[in-house]
């Protein structure tokens, strides 16, 4: 009986790393709040099971608890560097042009965890952020759960988890994050046994219970609803989108600016539910909501935030815009109401001239044109006077005079060569910078050039990324497009910058409506006396687009009549020539209207995850496929008396044996073997007496001479072992799974 209890016995520390492993998943579920798509879940689980699979080893040859831990914390940079790094040795190791692209990643991870709108696209470098935490998480939990062995304490550690991302979102995390989260702990808490009095191994029944017994079941539900409540109290307090000193209470001029606004903006498109952010009233016509301008284009990093300086009082009466003499135009009061926007850029519609209601500590800069605060708070309700110019394409084409804006506006470092030689066609026959701004507008907005709108292809808006855009991929949104138009148009002169904001979203009533839908980034181009003027280079299909009349009028003619009978037809303006950077896109795709965003479906990581997946379960079910294939072809062949069927029956139940860890030896004969084997394991009278009886046909099989018969008994002799040793030495788990016979692993008893 002793044998049989040690045979059924389960490896406790098999148990509770598993339980460690299996409690850190669970909590990581709560980051499906804060990330928009699942491609961060197979990176992850990979992390935490090689984190377990290095203990599990660890523990079997002894190592240091230190010990142990260091090389889970290796194994974890290991996981990262093979995931997520082009630049490994072997594919794998870390070297240090792979560690100097994993910090890369990290540090762009940092941007889009301080300015990203959650839920935001599990992108590769919040994948390698979230691996690297639920890493450390697991090598720590692993280290109090089985190494100290105090699973209670670590879940401290998980609730942590949760917190993060509960932080983070504006809204309550899915509610199965916390039964899965409370289902990990109570297993956790069960996995260390009833009151720390399990031995090193324990029987199997008694570890199902304790994991899935009722105890461990009320447990969870108790930790799922503190998990529930934590959740609420955490969201209720939450930054919105943003970890706590992400908005420093003194931005201290440029310097304590350190955002990434088309993270923000990723983050406000890639949304998988729209949400409102704005009531408008007073607007007359559709115009756009500006936020912030880019000034300084980097060619590692793409457009940034430079030279904000502490600007002018934003509440009262507001100056003209650095640059600008002309401040004609229709003069317009609007009432904006903040409902879900927090941030701290006020967005403000065409020139503003006068602010009031949003609250203290609002600046204006009449250089860059933006309205920003200097103190954490949430938004009011704000009321703008605002000019909205009306220039004609001609007074546009007149603008003259110096160019009384920063000289930055004008860099063009790290804009590659090949796309100044793009402009510089583009515009070859354009007369004045304004003709100049309207050839490069019109190259990505003319269907025949092949730029499309879609979401799905958003690379950063580095120097290689502008070139890959512009000549081969033609394929993003309106990040790409307005980031390449501004190249261009500095390549030829023109100072220009990007513009972060919104378009005037749709009308409900005599309000206007303005939601995450609606996020949108163009180019302003500056003209001598009239300032920053606004292009839109993105070809949107929607009617969102706002654009002025000015540039309306020049990318979309009135139709010229029909001349009178006998008359030539006069001729029309060329437009741009078909891409002299590409090819005229195919006919049967010439005429499809650019994605819709709201249409544009995220690429579904899924069928590589469960491909993977039924992979990995078919690889763990060949060494018992192997196995019960082998059973079968041996039990039909004695059930058919084929010749040498004693032989055959022999083998199997050797193999019977081997997979309960005993290898007799080569030596034995057939009578020592089962005489051992029967006091091993205990077989009982009628199991004794069928190996007795099969020992006898498989002497007689070998020794008698050749031409007898098989037995007719046989098959029923080999059943009846059979039977027998299943009831006295029932198999484990993993030895059906990874049954000895076929793997050939050595003895595990003594």
């Amino acid at each position: 009986m002793t044998e049989h209890r040690m045979t059924a016995a389960v490896d406790t520390s098999l148990v509770t790393t598993a339980a460690a492993a299996f409690s850190v998943l669970c909590a990581s579920t709560a980051f499906a709040g804060v990330l928009a798509d699942s491609r961060w879940v197979f990176p992850a689980v990979l992390t935490v099971l090689a984190v377990a699979a290095i203990g599990v080893l660890g523990r079997r040859l002894h190592w240091p608890l230190g010990a142990t831990a260091v090389t889970q914390l290796a194994g974890v940079l290991v996981m990262l560097t093979a995931q997520f790094t082009e630049r490994a040795l072997l594919g794998v190791l870390p070297g240090p042009a792979a560690i100097g692209e994993l910090g890369g990643l990290l540090s762009g991870a940092a941007d889009i965890v301080r300015t990203g709108v959650p839920p935001v696209p599990a992108e590769p470098a919040l994948q390698a952020l979230v691996c690297l935490g639920l890493g450390v998480v697991a090598v720590v939990v692993d280290l109090i759960v089985v190494g100290l062995r105090s699973p209670a304490v670590s879940g401290l550690l998980l609730l942590c988890v949760f917190a993060i991302p509960a932080s983070l979102s504006d809204t309550m995390l899915p509610w199965w994050t916390f039964v899965a989260g409370g289902a990990g702990f109570a297993v956790l808490l069960a996995s260390g046994g009833q009151h720390r009095r399990w031995r090193s191994r324990e029987d199997r029944e008694q570890v199902t219970n304790a994991l899935f017994g009722p105890t461990t079941a009320s447990v969870a539900g108790a930790a799922g609803v503190i998990a529930l409540l934590t959740g609420v109290v955490f969201t209720g307090v939450g930054t919105e989108g943003r970890l706590p000193g992400a908005v420093p209470e003194q931005f201290g001029g440029t310097d304590g600016i350190g955002l990434q606004p088309f993270t923000s903006l990723r983050g406000q498109l890639n949304r998988d539910r729209e949400v409102e952010l704005f009531r408008v009233r007073g607007l007359r016509e559709p115009t756009y909501l500006r936020a912030l301008t880019l000034r300084k284009f980097n060619p590692e990093r793409g457009w940034e935030l430079e030279g904000l300086t502490q600007g002018v009082e934003a509440n009262g009466e507001l100056p003209l815009p650095e640059g600008t003499d002309i401040g004609d135009g229709a003069t317009e009061r609007v009432e904006v109401q903040p409902v879900g926007y927090r941030d701290p850029w006020l967005p403000v519609f065409g020139m503003p001239r006068f602010l009031s209601g949003m609250g203290v500590n609002w600046r204006y800069d009449p250089a860059s044109g933006i309205v920003f605060t200097q103190t954490n708070q949430e938004s009011r309700a704000y009321v703008q006077q605002l000019v909205v110019p009306k220039p004609t394409p001609d007074q546009l084409r007149g603008a003259r005079g110096p160019l009384r804006v920063a000289p930055e506006y004008l860099d063009t470092t790290g804009i590659p060569p090949q796309v100044a030689e793009l402009a510089q066609r583009l515009t070859a026959d354009a007369p004045t910078d304004f003709d100049k701004a309207v050839a490069l507008n019109r190259y990505f907005t003319d269907p025949r050039n092949g730029f499309r709108y879609d979401l799905r292809t958003a690379p950063a808006g580095g120097g290689d990324a502008l070139s890959e855009f512009l000549f081969r991929g033609k394929r993003g949104f309106c990040e790409q497009y307005a980031s390449s138009m501004a190249a261009l148009l500095r390549s030829v002169g023109i100072p220009s910058r990007v513009a972060i904001g919104f378009t005037a979203g749709y009308r409900d009533g005599d309000e206007r409506v303005i939601t995450t839908e609606d996020a949108h980034a163009w180019v302003e181009a500056y003209f001598p006396g009239w300032g920053w003027q606004t292009f839109d280079p993105t070809p949107l299909s929607d009617g969102r687009t706002a654009l002025p009349q000015y540039l309306d009028s020049e990318l979309h003619p009135a139709q010229q009549p029909a001349p009178p009978p006998g008359q030539e037809v006069p001729s029309t303006p060329p437009t741009a020539e078909p891409t002299p950077g590409g090819e005229r896109p195919e006919d049967d795709a010439a005429g499809v209207a650019p994605a819709d965003p709201r249409e544009t479906e995220q690429s579904n990581p899924w069928p590589i995850t469960i491909g993977v997946l039924v992979l990995a379960l078919a690889l763990l079910a060949a060494p018992g496929a192997v196995r019960e294939v082998r059973r079968r072809q041996r039990l039909r062949a004695v059930a058919g008396g084929a010749a040498g069927s004693a032989g055959l029956a022999w083998q199997e139940v050797l193999d019977e044996f081997r997979d309960r860890g005993d290898r007799p030896a080569a030596t034995d004969t057939a009578r020592q073997v089962a005489t051992r084997l029967l006091e091993h394991h205990g077989l009982d009278e009628s199991g004794a007496k069928a190996m007795r009886a099969l020992v006898t046909a498989v002497e007689r099989e070998w020794y008698a001479p050749p031409g007898g018969e098989p037995e007719s008994s046989l098959p029923e002799t080999l059943h009846t072992v059979l039977d027998s040793l299943r009831r006295a030495a029932p198999l484990d788990l993993r030895s059906r799974l990874f049954p000895r016979s076929v793997l050939q692993l050595g003895p595990t008893n003594a």
